[in-house]
């Protein structure tokens, strides 16, 4: 592995033969999914969180095909390295990831997508957040700034204090940057357009795990995409006591062994051998309040 490639990769747990390719949310950075990135690798994985130039907080904005170069090329390189290559996404980040998984329709050996934003149509956004979906069009929302505010994409009151206190002194905490410009923005909307017109060619194993609550991104989003992608492997779980940052609040135990236990499994059938031990998931009460949220959603 060389200087150059250790470098460009802004979390990096080297564990087993087995690899995970973890994206956070857009302008942030791998604070995001450090919990869930060493709980994988606990698990056994090679966990990578790269930084995505033009993408992650600190970077000079770019057009996201280059963002998407980027993720391809980490995920072509690591194929050489590893036995397999798995892809997570959070937020924005799943959106970025469904587009990379549209382009590796086969050698992926899973996906998970977590809250996955292909709107800004949750409960506390503002009214005017239909404009976000055209901002590319709008020349008057070039200085448009959106603003991270509370809940902060969290549920959880004690975290929620404690982001809200970070947000005082720094930029950045693990529920994301505490503002996104128009730049961004607006190059997020190029990429969900080109999520959503291709995600029928998603064919890998593909997990999706949303809050029924999550303020940020309505729950229809991710039932989209799991009606869509043409995966003949699938599955969709809704949490009952998270908001949009599900990696960070109640729920969190829950997402980290629910994609530990997809991307084990998944590991395993691209494999065809026993390179992990599965472990059925969860009690048997979740399970039941997993399918009661379901099946109320879905009468929605």
């Amino acid at each position: 592995m060389s200087a150059s490639d250790l470098s460009s990769r802004a979390l990096f747990l080297e564990g087993g033969e087995n690899c995970v390719v973890m994206l956070h949310g857009l302008g942030a950075n791998a604070l995001e999914l450090q919990r869930l990135a060493k709980y994988l690798h606990e698990t056994g994985f090679t966990v990578v969180v790269p930084t995505i130039e033009g993408y992650t907080y600190g970077t000079e904005i770019q057009e996201w095909p280059v963002w998407l170069e980027q993720v391809l090329d980490h995920i072509w390189k690591l194929e050489k390295e590893y036995a397999s290559v798995s892809l997570v996404g959070l937020s924005m980040g799943a959106v970025l990831a469904m587009v990379a998984a549209q382009r590796h329709p086969r050698t992926l050996a899973g996906l998970v997508l977590l809250s996955t934003s292909l709107a800004y149509d949750g409960w506390s956004m503002p009214w005017y957040r239909g404009l976000l979906a055209i901002s590319a069009w709008l020349p008057f929302v070039k200085n448009y700034r959106l603003k991270e505010s509370e809940p902060f994409g969290v549920k959880n009151e004690e975290i929620r204090a404690s982001i809200k206190a970070a947000l005082k002194s720094q930029d950045i905490t693990e529920s994301g940057v505490g503002e996104i410009g128009y730049g961004l923005i607006k190059q997020g909307q190029y990429l969900i357009r080109e999520a959503r017109e291709n995600a029928r060619w998603i064919e890998c194993p593909t997990l999706v795990i949303h809050a029924v609550d999550d303020e940020i991104v309505h729950i229809r989003n991710a039932e989209w995409v799991y009606r869509e992608i043409r995966a003949e492997e699938k599955e969709m779980i809704y949490l009952g006591d998270s908001y949009h940052m599900i990696t960070i609040d109640n729920e969190r135990d829950t997402v980290n062994q629910e994609t530990a236990r997809f991307l084990k499994k998944s590991v395993n059938q691209q494999l065809e051998k026993p390179a992990f031990e599965v472990a059925p998931i969860k009690s048997s009460h979740l399970r039941r309040l997993l399918r009661k949220i379901q099946s109320q959603v879905f009468q929605i």
